[in-house]
């Protein structure tokens, strides 16, 4: 990758906050990003909206359509970093964004956000910085959900979960509910006797389980990954092993769950809930657009509980590169895909929950978003109160290395059965501490 130099991303920032005014005639600026099909409408709706009150500006659409690991997304901005071609501005994942923020591919974000008032009217969490400067924001609050299909557990006997997130089922009362929903072709439900596996027409639930939606049930068993410093791994705690075992469980004991791995498409997951062939599944709240554009009863209640409730902070960044020749309307994009008001599609179908901090505490805000045929009634009390419990996973330095050598590999062989969580996750906390990877994380 081609480092900038500081003089240089200094001088871009000083050339953005020097505009008085954008330059003249049409300006090209092109937006990249990720998502669903019902992702990639919704975007390009806010971009249209944005021309339109932006005359002088056109926002080009740059869709890349990638699995859940992300593997495309980066490969793509390598290869566009490499021969210097990226888009002003736009999605940038988590995983690889520090790497990219010290080799000087974002600007400098602080003073065009402090100059416009921005940091004070967002959640704390929605900054990232690095060396003490601003390079991107979180483009969403995003979290997990319990999502379920209506008509799949009145059918079964089975209550809808709790609506507030405090008071979430424990692990025990949740298994007992799967097995009523998980149906073989003979009627048959685990437990009983000839009850077959392998001819499940119903399951119970489904987990996606790559390593961010791990995060809600390892915490709130008392477990984590690592230290928030990044200097220590905890994947072979006990609490940790406990419940990444009870998932596994849900395949190989339970037997309510498919099998299900890391790459498992959501899609795939969406249309089982939405045919009846899931009574639960557990996902991403940004999923909620797809659910709400389907057709079919859903609903959503709280996680279950292990010993204390827990809920994740996770979302793409947004970014403006270094290298755009417009670092003035880039940043005017930017901010508007930061602006609940002037997006308010992206909220209300239910793609994302916003950053801006009103919108959690001020009744009217609020409604805006929440107040609608999409979002359920319960959705307040088991979503958007959950962020009170919110944690982000520390930011580490060798992050690829890490988790891509040693905790992924580990994970995926407890997800298809070969081996035990405690042996899985014992063996490889043991050469990750050998491998000197644990350097800190990023600030």
């Amino acid at each position: 990758m081609k480092k900038l130099t500081s003089l240089a991303a200094a001088l871009v920032v000083g050339l953005v906050l020097a505009a008085s005014c954008f330059a003249a005639g049409p300006v090209k600026i092109s937006y990249i990003y990720w998502g669903s099909p019902a992702e990639d409408v919704a975007i390009q709706k806010a971009l249209k909206d944005f021309e339109t009150a932006h005359p002088g500006i056109n926002a080009e659409p740059m869709y890349l359509a990638v699995t859940g690991t992300g593997t495309e997304y980066n490969a793509k901005m390598k290869a566009m970093a490499a021969s210097d071609t990226l888009p002003d501005l736009g999605y940038f994942r988590g995983d690889d964004f520090d790497n990219y923020a010290i080799n000087g591919f974002f600007l400098d974000l602080t003073d065009l956000a402090k100059r416009d008032g921005m940091i004070k009217d967002y959640l704390p969490t929605t900054w990232l910085s690095n060396g003490g400067k601003i390079y991107g924001a979180y483009t969403a609050a995003e979290c997990q959900v319990l999502y379920f299909n209506k008509n799949v557990l009145q059918d079964a006997g089975v209550p809808v979960p709790p609506a507030d997130y405090t008071k979430g089922w424990s692990w025990s009362q949740f298994v007992t509910y799967l097995k009523k929903i998980t149906t073989d072709r003979n009627g048959k439900h685990p437990g009983d006797s000839g009850f077959d596996v392998k001819k499940v027409l119903q399951w119970g639930v489904r987990y996606e389980v790559w390593p961010f939606m791990l995060s809600p049930t390892v915490w709130g068993n008392g477990g984590a990954f690592f230290s928030p410093d990044g200097k220590q791994t905890f994947i072979d705690k006990p609490e940790t092993i406990d419940a990444i075992q009870k998932l596994a469980d849900l395949m190989y004991k339970d037997q309510v769950m498919p099998p299900t791995t890391s790459t498992t498409s959501m899609a795939a997951a969406q249309t089982q809930l939405q045919t009846g062939q899931l009574g639960f599944y557990v996902g991403g709240q940004w999923e909620l657009l797809d659910f709400g554009k389907k057709g079919f009863p859903y609903g959503i209640g709280a996680l279950p509980v292990h010993k204390k409730p827990a809920q994740m902070y996770v979302s793409g960044i947004n970014v403006v590169f270094a290298q755009t020749k417009h670092p003035a309307e880039a940043w005017e994009l930017q901010k508007w895909m930061m602006t609940p008001d002037a997006t308010l599609g992206l909220y209300s179908e239910g793609l994302w929950m916003p950053t801006k901090a009103s919108w959690y505490t001020n009744p009217t805000d609020l409604a805006k978003w929440i107040s609608n045929a999409v979002h359920p009634e319960s959705f307040k009390g088991a979503v958007v109160d959950s962020m009170k419990v919110a944690q982000l996973d520390p930011r580490l330095i060798n992050n690829a290395e890490i988790w891509g050598t040693y905790v992924s590999p580990a994970l995926d062989s407890v997800w298809s059965g070969k081996v035990s969580a405690k042996e899985a996750l014992t063996k490889a906390a043991d050469a990750l501490r050998k491998s000197g990877l644990l350097k800190g994380a990023y600030n």
